[in-house]
């Protein structure tokens, strides 16, 4: 018995050199190359965050209108856009709210006519602008067409896109300006 114990302490002894464990110098080396491949595949992440968050605020633009629409056949009202932003055309500072008011509110204060809003808050780095007839305008409760014809425009890095509301047909329209890095899911304008 004392025999198969010592013999099983020498198996454990001698399988234990073989399985040993990394040295600090592999360890060092391999931080290091890890690290390198991450600075190298930075770049690209960056792309790829500002073309998903352009995309999102273009979905978001659209269905917000698009909301607004709907609203104004459904509720029998007129339903009111608004976009608000200091005197700059474009800058970084921006809101667009719906609203079944007439005067024009804001997106920060609790006012219980305010159906749905998107600002720059949600959407860092992002330059916005629009064009003056969409400061404010309006939806019909009849045919849900607008009042007015614009375009929203909005831009992070080498993307840039335009969301374009027609008053004839009420079509919401989003599109590539031209100079812009392509983006699989819309054509160029």
């Amino acid at each position: 018995m004392a025999r198969e114990i010592i013999t099983h302490f020498h198996y454990i002894h001698h399988s234990g050199d073989s399985q040993r464990g990394f040295t600090l110098l592999e360890l060092v080396f391999t931080v290091v190359i890890m690290g390198i491949l991450i600075a190298m595949a930075a770049p690209s992440f960056n792309g790829l965050i500002e073309s998903n968050k352009i995309k999102r605020l273009a979905t978001e633009i659209e269905w917000l209108l698009v909301q607004a629409k709907s609203e104004a056949v459904m509720r029998g009202t007129k339903v009111y856009v608004y976009s608000s932003m200091p005197v700059l055309r474009t800058h970084s500072n921006w809101c667009i709210f719906t609203s079944t008011a007439d005067d024009e509110s804001s997106c920060d204060g609790p006012d219980t006519n305010i159906l749905s809003s998107i600002d720059s808050a949600n959407f860092s780095g992002i330059n916005f602008g629009n064009s003056r007839t969409l400061n404010q305008f309006s939806f019909d409760s009849l045919h849900g067409k607008p009042n007015a014809n614009g375009s929203y425009r909005y831009s992070i890095g080498d993307y840039k896109l335009k969301t374009t509301v027609y008053t004839i047909t009420g079509r919401i329209y989003t599109c590539l300006e031209a100079g812009s890095e392509k983006l699989s899911t819309y054509e160029e304008c």
